[in-house]
């Protein structure tokens, strides 16, 4: 099976993903010495930006499913090592789209706006990354952490300018408010 593990990292610590073969760490902090696969990008866009940055940088040559996860998967994944091993160890994977974050939320756009102030602009942002508007007031699930895994099918059902949109979009600040719009689009994304 060829999956790739894409990690989004700042200055985390990530001796963790040593034991895994297929990763590459997009880094946006301090280099880090003894790892080879890296890429070095700059501190902008959240994870958000990261994913979607390497999906571009990849896009003729996607592996079979890529899981993506941050520097520090655990906050929001506990049990993200066993989980990785269960994807990896599973010659008859199949599937398009699965978070790996073991909290998931389930509201609307509508309330994801009022609730967090971050997201105030959620239906702006679904508006640029979908070059449509919403009508009525779409449900909202996502996995806290943005961390998830997806087929390679699932990512070429887009054009790599919609990707590189999204890239667009999250590039001019460390953090922009639209990568919490983002982190809970990831799901519609890949449908």
């Amino acid at each position: 099976m060829n999956i790739n593990i894409v990690v989004a990292r700042y200055n985390e610590n990530i001796e963790w993903v040593k034991q895994f073969k297929n990763f590459v760490i997009y880094n946006k902090g301090n280099p880090i010495n003894d790892i080879e696969n890296q890429v070095t990008l700059s501190n902008v866009g959240r994870e958000g930006h990261t994913y979607y940055k390497y999906i571009c940088d990849n896009y003729y040559n996607l592996p079979n499913y890529i899981i993506f996860l941050q520097g520090n998967p655990f906050d929001h994944s506990p049990n993200i090592i066993a989980n990785i091993h269960k994807y990896l160890n599973n010659e008859k994977l199949h599937l398009n789209f699965e978070f790996l974050s073991e909290e998931i939320h389930y509201s609307t756009l509508k309330e994801e706006s009022k609730r967090y102030p971050e997201c105030k602009d959620i239906f702006k942002t679904f508006e640029r990354v979908f070059k449509k508007t919403i009508i009525d007031d779409n449900e909202c699930i996502f996995g806290a952490g943005a961390q998830f895994i997806v087929s390679k099918e699932r990512i070429l059902k887009r054009d790599i300018e919609f990707y590189k949109n999204i890239v667009n979009i999250l590039e001019y600040s460390i953090s922009p408010m639209e990568g919490y719009d983002i982190e809970r689009l990831h799901k519609y994304i890949f449908i």
